[in-house]
């Protein structure tokens, strides 16, 4: 065997090993198009109908993602669409067609090429990085351009588990990927904050960027081991068994979940589909089953279906708890088959429970089969966007108008413990009023933190002020956990602050029960608490250094210091 070893960047820890599959770049096929007759006008045209059709795939992407991975990597593709609004991009293009002897597909690979040249040449690495965008987008516009159907999985090994190897990874590429089968990424360019670092992390795939120097050597390796954490791949012989490891045996799993003291660390999924990496990375049940899934497409799913889709997550996770969170669409999300208005302000409009509230049967149709899925495992109903007691006690009249629903057409029901969201302030600051209904609470800090401070977590502008770590938000939390102590009823944190390692310290002191996440952030977040024995006085030193703070950065530097002195 070759003694040969290559280096690189360290994005996303585990070790993997298996035969490898090459993702070649995207080429446009522009041998016809310097001959083209066709007129400025023309061209024009063309690309206009290519942006539209890209913006349509990236809002369809966007809107998968959302539902099936949350928000924080749904902004990939917000940031992608900008592009298609860019002057310096798309106006120069229509300008350099303007001008004649150009096809859309040469104006906008020339801007293009210029953009990413632009970018690799700046000192900054999240500049640098930010150039696989352009390409990502180009790509999408030229494909759109030459109507070439989507590559990604349907190009992918029909059977067998690979290690990936690209040059770039686009993020509609690593999407694309049947993620179940991908041992791990290695990637010739990139960095930390590259969307392939982020995506890999997101789930749980071993990967290594920045593989400049002996790429060509490296891409005709047939077999391959790679170490995502240390940042090297070596060759290895073809007949090793293939295999894609987290870092940590069963055993240090287990044991680390024993020093959690009663900590529960659950996983964040969007379909069944998502089950594979509940399993991998031994999640404690499942924290928050968006099923909005089940609602993007055409038609709405049948009451059928959508027994089946949380049928098999529950009986999979029994006998640990499954949450699932009734219809959350609106605001962000968008579902074609409901027909929804457009809303001046969707954020703050008839979105999660104020839509189906009023929809009564859409509702119970969601409602009866949680109830009859019950019947499969542990389960749990969880109410999205809830501002006042009377929108619960409706929701909950309606749950229980379901479950006689349910009984007279024969079928059998399981129990059900009842939550709701933490997503509204009034509903924080309410918390000890609501906790008397429901059996727990699960705070969404990605709303919460949005209507707290009063910025759109959307608007890319605004990022430094969309802050989870913000004192207000934290003291928010701590209120409603502490509420729901004196109440005898349980915590968890779903949002995106949930698989924040950072932060697990905190919540653990402030008396959080469950922490849900991205699967992918399981690892870190059970190592991060395996290691952490709070005494009481000392949870309660490090609640009172974090809510003394006046701000954001005073914030991270009080926990940053937490964890240097007792994360050992």
């Amino acid at each position: 065997m070759d003694d040969k070893i290559w280096r690189g960047l360290g994005v996303s820890a585990g070790r993997a090993s298996g035969p490898t599959w090459y993702l070649k770049e995207f080429q446009a096929d522009t041998r016809h198009e310097t001959a083209r007759n066709s007129s400025p006008e023309e061209e024009l045209f063309r690309l206009q109908q290519a942006v539209t059709r890209t913006e349509q795939n990236l809002t369809a992407l966007e809107e998968q993602v959302k539902a099936e991975q949350g928000e924080e990597v749904a902004q990939i593709f917000v940031a992608h669409k900008l592009l298609l609004s860019d002057p310096s991009f798309i106006g120069e293009a229509q300008e350099r067609l303007q001008k004649g002897q150009l096809s859309a597909e040469q104006a906008l690979q020339e801007v293009a090429g210029e953009a990413v040249k632009m970018l690799r040449s700046l000192e900054d690495p999240y500049f640098q990085e930010r150039a696989v965008d352009v390409q990502d987008v180009l790509v999408h516009l030229l494909k759109n351009l030459q109507d070439v159907q989507e590559e990604g999985s349907d190009v992918f090994p029909k059977t067998g588990d690979y290690v990936v190897l690209a040059d770039e990874l686009t993020p509609a590429q690593t999407i694309a990927l049947p993620k179940e089968r991908v041992l791990g990424f290695i990637v010739r360019q990139g960095g930390k904050t590259s969307h392939t670092a982020i995506l890999a992390r997101t789930y749980g795939i071993p990967a290594l960027v920045g593989v400049a120097k002996g790429w060509e050597d490296l891409t005709v390796q047939k077999w391959l081991e790679l170490d995502g954490e240390e940042g090297w791949v070596r060759p290895t012989a073809v007949d090793h068994i293939a295999f894609a490891d987290n870092g940590l045996r069963e055993e240090e799993i287990s044991s680390q979940n024993s020093a959690l003291q009663g900590m529960i660390l659950a996983a964040n999924i969007g379909s069944p589909g998502d089950l594979p990496l509940v399993e991998k990375f031994k999640a404690q049940g499942i924290g928050l089953y968006r099923t909005e899934f089940l609602f993007m497409g055409g038609e709405l799913p049948s009451e059928e279906e959508q027994v089946e889709a949380y049928r098999q997550v529950i009986a999979a996770c029994a006998p640990q708890l499954t949450i699932i969170r009734t219809l959350d669409i609106g605001g962000d999300k968008k579902a074609p088959a409901l027909q929804l208005p457009q809303e001046k302000n969707p954020f703050l409009g008839v979105r999660a429970l104020r839509l189906t509230l009023r929809r009564p049967e859409l509702f119970r149709q969601q409602l009866r089969a949680i109830w009859r899925a019950a019947a499969s495992g542990p389960t749990a109903v969880m109410f999205p966007m809830i501002a006042t007691l009377e929108e619960l006690y409706q929701a909950k009249e309606n749950l229980w108008v379901a479950r006689e629903e349910v009984l007279q057409a024969g079928h059998s029901v399981g129990e059900l413990q009842i939550g709701m969201m933490i997503e509204i302030p009034s509903a924080a600051w309410l918390a000890d009023k609501f906790a008397a209904n429901v059996d727990f609470f699960s705070i969404g800090t990605n709303d919460l933190t949005q209507y707290m401070l009063a910025v759109d977590r959307e608007n890319t502008d605004l990022v430094e002020l969309y802050q989870p770590y913000h004192p207000a938000v934290l003291g928010m939390i701590a209120r409603v956990s502490q509420a729901a102590l004196q109440r005898g009823i349980w915590t968890g944190v779903c949002g995106e602050a949930g698989g924040d390692a950072l932060l697990a310290p905190f919540f653990k002191a402030v008396g959080i029960k469950e922490l849900s996440m991205a699967p992918g952030s399981l690892a870190k977040v059970r190592t991060t608490l395996g290691k952490l024995a709070l005494s009481p006085e000392e949870s309660e030193a490090l609640v009172d250094s974090v809510l003394s703070c006046a701000s954001t950065a005073e914030v991270k530097e009080a926990l940053e210091l937490f964890h240097s002195e007792q994360i050992v």
